[in-house]
């Protein structure tokens, strides 16, 4: 297997469905986190236009986290399965849900730009209460995970789709995001309950059974 490096910021964010599919693979890598001093001093104008997430293979260098996390599913598997789907429409399925949980957050990217703290934290209040531009998004999600006989997002097994939602979404309720309530996801059962099934299967669990901070949300 190739050597793997990723590069990112010390927070779930965008990276954590790669970190994830990489490790339930079984696959070594590391994980190197940078400051955003180290990033804007040492790195940014050597990769540039690329933008963080970033991942290494063999010392050549990818961004783009989507790109990065399909990669990171084609040689992963899990229990003998693929974490993305050789068959060209199980992946469009699953290429489908990945940008329907990006969606979701767009509007939420915006608010980082925002230089007045009230400001801010009010607009992500209203984006996650019900209604709110992510709400609707989550509201959609949660449906489509109720329709689901399986549990997983995408057929009978763990795809790149169930470690969008599970990575991108749970981090809502730690508290990381000012104005984000931590009872945001509450209303949304069917998330909750894809949440304790990923996060119980063996290779998440074991990946996560120290996890910290942010990442503590991850553990069973």
């Amino acid at each position: 297997m190739p050597a793997l490096k990723l590069v990112y910021f010390p927070m779930p964010g965008r990276v954590e469905p790669t970190r994830l599919a990489l490790a339930v693979g079984g696959h070594a890598f590391e994980d190197e986190k940078l400051t955003g001093e180290q990033w804007g001093t040492t790195l940014k104008a050597k990769v540039a236009p690329k933008q963080m997430p970033l991942i290494y293979v063999d010392g050549e260098c990818f961004g783009q986290s989507n790109a990065m996390m399909r990669y990171a599913g084609k040689i992963s598997s899990v229990d003998g399965k693929p974490l993305y789907p050789t068959c060209p429409l199980e992946a469009l399925k699953v290429d489908e849900f990945v940008d329907i949980v990006g969606d979701a957050f767009a509007p939420m990217s915006k608010t980082f730009a925002m230089t007045d703290q009230a400001e801010k934290e009010a607009t992500r209040a209203k984006l996650v209460a019900e209604g709110g531009d992510v709400a609707k998004w989550l509201k959609f999600i949660d449906e489509l995970l109720g329709k689901s006989a399986s549990g997983f997002a995408v057929g009978d097994s763990l795809t790149t789709a169930d470690l969008a939602v599970f990575c991108w979404v749970l981090p809502l309720k730690t508290g990381f995001l000012d104005g984000v309530p931590k009872d945001c996801l509450d209303r949304y059962k069917n998330i909750g309950a894809h949440a304790v099934k990923i996060a119980n299967i063996p290779q998440v669990k074991e990946y996560y059974k120290d996890a910290e901070g942010v990442q503590a949300v991850y553990r069973a």
